[in-house]
């Protein structure tokens, strides 16, 4: 009775194991109760099967049933033995005791069932399976010119994401938004689209918002501006901003910041408009020199920065030169800088105060910085103009119309003399052995022509006569020289240099003879012809006392013979003068007296007058 009993299980078992399906009826036969009164021993079991041996998953968290059939030697099936379940990749499946199977991850694994030294194992494998696109976000917002993956998601059944889905991707408008090769959707410029994205028969539709992104500013209006420290300045500061692309954006805000404190602005944040303009008010702070003010926007790496010069004022500026006695050769530059301080009322130094130097008579400058420094001080090397005497230099600190310039005032000294020149004197006319009538006056003169005191002048090789060898100019940079001419008649020459110069300056007078002092006749014939003209005129020449012919004398003749030609003649430049004598008719001595005029000077000639041979 038990054996029919336990072979009518057996038939039961393998009607029931024949009937399981691929798909899997969910039922594992392990034991039956009243097949024994003790579990079998696993001794008895000679085949091990499991069913079905192949099945698949198409969702994540998907349950599949195995069952294991046990028979022995005979074929007929064991009961109450229970096999041990185990999953070669749990990343993929994993199995209970009870031969239940949940799918845990794509992918192909073994199931294996054992009882002893019997194993069977089957096959799982894991295909998600798409069941919908899932789209996070309403709107996909992308910087214009930035790039944005989109968080798309393809799901299984159970709403499992499909790792590596291979989705399509397209935009509706290209020009607002592209996908690149990397399937990042890329902002091309501001506007809206439309991202599609399709797998499969799944088909989903993102919008696309390509928002405009502040990329740069520039200012429009209110750079390099000026104004009395501590007052706003004539202009608005107006700045655009614009896009990546260059296109005005409205609605951002950029703040005004006024760098170290440097005065006050209004407003200090500001919306774009429409046109992306931005603007505020400046009034400056109440320190001189440069003041800076930059506009920011969020995200904006570059801030422009304008500046502008706050002027110092009369009531708050005081202007000082710090040294005294500044001296220099004409046309050198002065041993050290000139040196001008800036301070307020106070006392305090004024840093950064712009400086302007200007020569009022002649010269160079070599500015050394255009503001003052730290200590309030600007510096400028200062060349003197050409011109001896007080010089000046002009100083602009600040703007022109709220503060005058201040005058330094330099002496231009006279260099080492260089030449000579004569002022006056120079062609004179006078008399042989006499002093000029006036001076001749000469200057030393340095290489700007400037005159040089005491400097020692050698006057040298005039042609005669008495002269000082060596003079010294006065403080006007003059010497006088007395000359006196030399005892011949004609062009005298007298020679100037310097003590230490071998060039000559050379001066000219005109020496006229001085008066008559003697006279005499030239060639006087001693015999004439009674009644009768001497055959050559007679030739009276004046002489002063040193020789020189006496020019432009009257002479005045006188005879007790016979007549003149003329009883006046006057000398030529030799000093002569002749006269035509016929004597009378008498015979014996004739005298004829020829006197100068205005002189005591008179010579007498007296020939033998001859009888005229008979007819």
């Amino acid at each position: 009775m038990a054996r029919a009993k336990q072979s009518w299980f057996g038939a039961t078992f393998r009607v029931v194991a024949g009937s399981l399906s691929a798909g899997g009826a969910l039922v594992s036969i392990l034991s039956y109760t009243g097949a024994y009164a003790v579990p079998p021993s696993p001794a008895l079991a000679h085949r091990l099967l499991v069913t079905p041996t192949r099945d698949s998953a198409g969702s994540l968290g998907d349950s599949l049933q195995l069952a294991a059939v046990v028979t022995d030697a005979r074929g007929a099936a064991v009961l109450g033995i229970a096999p041990s379940w185990t999953s070669a990749d749990p990343l993929v499946a994993t199995v209970d005791q009870a031969g239940t199977v949940v799918s845990r991850g794509p992918g192909v694994t073994a199931i294996i069932v054992r009882i002893g030294e019997l194993e069977a194992r089957a096959r799982i494998a894991v295909v998600q399976r798409p069941a919908a696109l899932q789209l996070p976000d309403t709107v996909l917002r992308v910087p214009e010119g930035e790039r944005r993956h989109p968080l798309i998601r393809v799901s299984d059944a159970r709403g499992n994401p499909i790792a590596g889905a291979p989705v399509r991707w397209s935009t509706g408008d290209g020009a607002v938004a592209e996908v690149d090769s990397a399937d990042y959707v890329v902002g091309v410029s501001p506007g809206t689209s439309t991202l599609t994205v399709t797998f499969d028969q799944l088909r989903a539709v993102l919008p696309i918002e390509v928002v405009p992104v502040p990329a740069s500013i520039t200012v429009v209006a209110g750079e390099e501006q000026r104004a009395a420290a501590g007052q706003p300045v004539g202009s608005r500061l107006v700045a655009q901003i614009v896009s990546r692309t260059g296109r005005p954006i409205a609605g951002i805000a950029a703040a005004f910041v006024a760098r170290g404190g440097a005065g006050a602005v209004v407003p200090e944040v500001d919306t774009s408009d429409a046109r992306g303009m931005v603007q505020a008010a400046w009034t400056l702070g109440a320190v001189p020199g440069r003041q800076q003010l930059a506009i920011s926007v969020e995200g904006v790496a570059v801030s422009p920065v304008l500046t502008a010069e706050a002027d110092p004022v009369p009531a708050n500026t005081r202007v000082a030169v710090t040294q005294e006695g500044l001296t220099a050769v004409a046309g050198d530059s002065l041993a050290e800088p000139v040196v001008v301080r800036v301070t307020d009322s106070a006392g305090v130094a004024l840093a950064d105060v712009p400086v302007a130097w200007k020569p009022m008579d002649g010269g160079s400058i070599t500015p050394l910085g255009d503001r003052t420094d730290s200590l309030g001080e600007a510096q400028v090397r200062w060349t003197l103009g050409p011109r001896a005497g007080r010089q000046r230099l002009g100083v602009q600190v600040g703007n022109a119309r709220l503060l005058p310039a201040i005058p330094v005032a330099a002496t231009a000294l006279a260099g080492d003399a260089r030449s000579v020149a004569i002022l006056a004197g120079d062609r004179q006319t006078g008399t042989v052995g006499k002093a000029l009538g006036r001076l001749v006056i000469v200057r030393a003169l340095d290489r700007h022509g400037n005159p040089v005191p005491d400097a020692a002048i050698v006057v040298a090789h005039p042609a005669a006569g008495a002269y000082d060898s060596l003079v010294a100019t006065d403080s006007a940079g003059q010497a006088g020289i007395r000359w006196r001419l030399g005892r011949s008649a004609g062009s005298q020459r007298m020679t100037l240099r310097l003590a230490r110069s071998a060039e000559l300056v050379t001066a000219i007078a005109q020496a006229l003879a001085a008066a008559p002092a003697k006279a005499a006749f030239v060639a006087a014939p001693t015999i004439g012809t009674a009644g009768r003209e001497l055959s050559k005129p007679v030739v009276i020449e004046v002489q002063d006392v040193y020789g020189n012919a006496v020019a432009d004398r009257r002479i005045t003749f006188t005879t007790t013979s016979g007549k003149t030609s003329s009883a006046r003649a006057v000398t030529d430049s030799r000093g002569r003068a002749a006269v035509r004598w016929t004597l009378g008719g008498k015979p014996g001595p004739a005298t004829l007296v020829a006197k100068v005029t205005g002189s005591d000077t008179a010579v007498k000639l007296t020939l033998q007058v001859r009888a005229r041979p008979a007819p």
